[in-house]
């Protein structure tokens, strides 16, 4: 099959779109806390407005078991059409903030296909899939994001062999940041951040589902919880910032048990560049932050 019969296959599928209706979670929000080090005050926290990526926390998936493919996630043929790509990765994110979301107000998500796109990579056939998100707080349009996710093919009978491998040890703290903190997501993290987002997806806490069927090393950090530790780290430094938009992009797996750098450092006005870096010394996960200024 040709590209252009890849897209043209596809094509009936763009557009589509689905609505999904939640209420803010003071739960979720309490939980995040907890998994950051943070803890909310109960008591204060009836109305308090969400963590910048709490929204990830709400509109949960409600795929009944008997939907789940092999990897754990739902599987694909109902709202994103079926491929034989098996393998799910969250690519990045592009985030625009209207308002706050606060504990308690009804949510509105309509979520629509824009692309879909074959690609052939160093690694094999690609399929990239970019979902708009338009989030409404109590009608008032909240939040917007792009999301990518990417799926690929199934590994050879080789590459599933791999055998788990010591957790890599942090280098140096890199140069040329304004800031650094380190974390060392384990086991009971990764369980946390699946059990916050119901997210199922057997990389991320089945090992031998992990190295010996999708060929990792270990078990995989959720691309959006170094997200949530990037702009975690943004606001310890910057507590009175009001983020407007926020851009992610995962490049490399991290695996838990391993030490990383989380980095930050100015990129203009308003504008900060974020870096999760691997115990390589590579950056696995990268980011921007843009805030409000006096000047908008």
């Amino acid at each position: 099959m040709t590209g252009t019969d890849q897209h043209s296959g596809f094509a009936s599928w763009v557009g589509r779109s689905e609505t999904t209706q939640d209420v803010a979670s003071r739960s979720a929000a309490i939980g995040l806390g907890a998994l950051l080090d943070c803890p909310l005050d109960p008591d204060a926290s009836d109305r308090a407005a969400l963590f910048p990526l709490g929204h990830w926390l709400q509109f949960t998936p409600t795929a009944a078991m008997s939907e789940l493919g092999a990897d754990g996630h739902p599987r694909l043929g109902g709202f994103i059409p079926a491929m034989s790509l098996p393998r799910r990765m969250w690519a990045g994110s592009k985030i625009t903030f209207h308002i706050p979301v606060i504990v308690g107000q009804r949510l509105a998500r309509v979520t629509t296909i824009e692309s879909i796109t074959p690609k052939n990579g160093a690694s094999g056939r690609l399929c990239f899939v970019v979902l708009r998100h338009d989030i409404a707080a109590e009608g008032r349009p909240a939040i917007v994001e792009h999301q990518t996710l990417v799926y690929r093919e199934a590994v050879t009978v080789d590459q599933a062999a791999a055998t788990h491998r010591p957790p890599r040890s942090a280098g140096p703290a890199p140069d040329g940041w304004d800031w650094t903190r380190t974390q060392q997501p384990d086991e009971t993290t990764l369980f946390r951040f699946s059990a916050l987002t119901f997210n199922s997806h057997r990389i991320h806490y089945d090992l031998p589902y992990a190295t010996g069927v999708e060929g990792y090393p270990g078990l995989v950090v959720h691309g959006p919880l170094s997200a949530t530790y990037m702009v975690d780290a943004f606001l310890h430094e910057n507590p009175n910032a009001r983020i407007t938009d926020f851009e992610f992009s995962a490049r490399a797996p991290i695996f838990a048990n391993e030490s990383v750098y989380v980095c930050g450092r100015t990129a203009g006005r308003g504008v900060t560049e974020l870096a999760v870096i691997a115990p390589d010394g590579q950056a696995a996960v990268t980011a921007r932050i843009k805030i409000h200024t006096n000047r908008e």
